[in-house]
């Protein structure tokens, strides 16, 4: 192989080291020699070239050549503003590295894991702010970590996840997909977000390849083999300036230029590559304009007491003279009916049998008394379990009765009057028995008033008592709107009814969770769009408009995961504490509870947070 020395020191920043640091190969690319270096990979950080060796620890280029910034013993390297990502061998640990070209500094180790970290990548995420990583083996072991919050390095376990077995290198794109390549079968994706599942996808199947090396391009992934051949995200041959059989890996590339490294002969080679070769291809991601906000978990309950799909439904129950002291009532659907504190501490656990779906409703006359009561749909027996609670919120059982229904499955309470109950409970067969609460002979007892129906499976609810309105989410269709004040409770025919949401656009279905936010100033119906983990608000009033949608994200400062796969949720414009929490509250069912990951739990957020993130007015 012949080389050429023809960069000068202006070119790259460089100067030349005795054993010809900077030559070119006489067919297209360059050649680095980097004979001090001893690592196979590099990034840019503003104007130089990093470096990790693992003789040397962090190197960088400048004006006066190349130089050690961070001694140690390097391998792997990933670049994000002024973080530096690498793995020590000596301690067989991650390490992060903040960059300042005055002063370099080694930040908190990871903890030790229990595999061989053999690559990793970082994630900026412009919804939270935060910095996280991801880092794994070859054995398909893969973790997220959450680096920086707040530009403060806190280094905490988000989750660990299964890749592909040969897993070599990866990558994250602004749309929050992980990709990570292997010898076997090509390029993977995975969703790469905090709240996302466990979902994987076989983007390009190259069976048996040689890939080593994978870069993002216009926020599209481009692989590298290691006879130098480049490929985009169709598995197509790009132009590469890389045409000998070098034994490249560990691809990089910026600002049109593309550097690997060569295991062979220990030479970093660089070229020009047209990044406009991309953009006739199909892209693997356009960046997605609508960020969506994020609210972060100001509190979590405690966890379920077994794996699984656990929790279900929240309802909020507020203390008549502490509001700090109220409570947060949730079904555990395998087993019973819980209650928390405001601090998220389970104080209460009813084991009544299979409850889906729980609703409260406080100060009801009953039986010549103000009672506050709490109903859910008991699926083991197709019944309403029925409770009262005290001025504290001790849960007190009641008899339980029975429904019409088989295979229940939603409910939600309406009281129309002060000295009225209703329940409405649906089975999955899209009908809805409103079921009359009367207090007779000592005790709460349901009787069947009126019979609704809807084409397919329902789950949430919510009424409005003073409109006398009833929402109720058909689960993969949208919302729908029965006027109860047409039609007296005692006609069983149909009531005025119509699907005033649809879904689609911003409600992905399911549709589950449905509450009402109501003030003098505001009215809004709140849903859970689970299909894409978030929360939307309409106006509650016709022609009922999209006002916005949020998330419930990480919160770094107290290691609390946002919300995922949101079942059940309820909401309060009544204060439950001072300061932040004086506009109420919303709770809601996590379904993927993460940081690190562990049984399902409740999560919930002030009022007043999520105001502001949606800009209400």
């Amino acid at each position: 192989m012949t080389f050429k020395h023809v960069l000068t020191q202006s070119a790259l920043g460089l100067t030349l080291l005795s054993s010809a640091l900077i030559a070119v190969q006489a067919q297209t690319a360059e050649v680095m020699q980097p004979s001090p270096v001893g690592g196979s990979e590099v990034a840019k950080w503003q104007s130089h070239w990093l470096y990790a060796s693992e003789q040397q620890g962090l190197l960088l280029t400048d004006n006066a050549g190349l130089k050690t910034v961070v001694p140690g013993q390097f391998e792997y390297l990933a670049v994000h503003n002024n973080i530096a990502l690498t793995y020590d061998t000596q301690v067989d640990q991650v390490q992060g590295i903040k960059l300042d070209i005055n002063n370099m500094q080694r930040l908190a180790l990871l903890p030790k894991r229990s595999f061989q970290v053999e690559w990793l990548c970082l994630q900026p995420r412009l919804a939270d702010g935060n910095l996280y990583a991801w880092i794994g083996d070859e054995a398909g072991r893969a973790e997220q970590w959450l680096l920086t919050s707040n530009e403060q390095w806190q280094p905490q376990l988000v989750r660990s996840m299964s890749v592909a077995m040969g897993a070599l290198k990866c990558r994250v794109d602004s749309n929050e997909q992980l990709y990570v390549i292997d010898n076997g079968q090509g390029l993977w994706r995975y969703a790469a977000a905090p709240h996302s599942p466990d979902e994987s996808a076989l983007v390009v199947s190259l069976p048996d390849n040689s890939l080593t090396g994978l870069a993002m391009v216009a926020d599209q992934p481009v692989m590298l083999d290691e006879s130098g051949q480049m490929f985009d995200a169709q598995g197509q041959r790009l132009n590469s300036p890389f045409t000998q059989n070098l034994a490249l890996e560990s691809l990089y590339i910026a600002d049109n230029q593309a550097l690997a490294y060569s295991d062979e002969d220990g030479y970093f080679y660089l070229g020009q590559f047209d990044q406009a070769q991309l953009y006739g291809s199909h892209p693997a991601g356009t960046p997605s304009k609508d960020v969506i906000k994020e609210v972060p978990t100001a509190v979590e309950s405690s966890i379920a007491d077994r794996a699984g799909d656990t929790m279900d439904d929240p309802a909020i129950w507020i203390h008549p003279t502490a509001p700090e002291k109220s409570r947060i009532l949730g079904t555990n659907k395998r087993w019973g009916l819980l209650s928390f504190n405001m601090q998220g501490q389970q104080v209460q656990a009813l084991a009544v049998g299979r409850v889906n779906n729980v609703d409260i409703r406080q100060g009801v006359n009953l039986g010549g008394k103000l009672r506050d009561i709490a109903v859910a749909s008991n699926r083991d027996r197709d019944s309403l379990s029925l409770f009262e609670l005290n001025n504290e919120g001790e849960l007190i059982q009641l008899a339980e009765q029975a429904t019409p229904l088989t295979d229940i499955y939603g409910l939600c309470l309406y009281q129309p009057q002060a000295d009225e109950l209703y329940a409405f409970v649906n089975n999955k067969a899209g009908e809805i028995s409103q079921m009359a609460l009367r207090w007779q002979d000592g005790q709460l007892t349901a009787t069947e008033v009126r019979r609704l129906t809807v084409p397919s499976q329902p789950e949430g609810c919510v009424a409005d008592d003073k409109q006398q309105r009833l929402f109720l989410g058909e689960e993969n269709s949208g919302i729908w709107l029965f006027d109860l004040a047409s039609d007296t409770p005692s006609n069983r025919l149909q009531i005025n009814a119509e699907m005033i949401i649809q879904a689609g656009g911003p409600l992905v279905a399911d549709i589950e969770g449905i509450a009402l936010y109501q003030t003098a100033s505001a009215d809004y119906l709140v849903v859970s769009s689970q299909g894409n983990d978030s929360y939307l608000l309409y106006q509650s009033q016709a022609p009922y408009e999209y006002v916005g949608r949020f998330r419930i994200g990480v919160n770094a400062a107290k290691g609390f995961d946002g919300s995922a796969e949101t079942d059940g949720l309820d909401v309060t414009t009544q204060a439950v504490g001072s300061g932040r929490w004086a506009q109420g509250m919303m709770v809601v069912q996590d379904g993927r509870n993460r940081m690190p990951d562990q049984n399902q739990n409740f999560k919930w957020v002030p009022w007043s947070e999520i105001s502001q993130a949606l800009e209400l007015k």
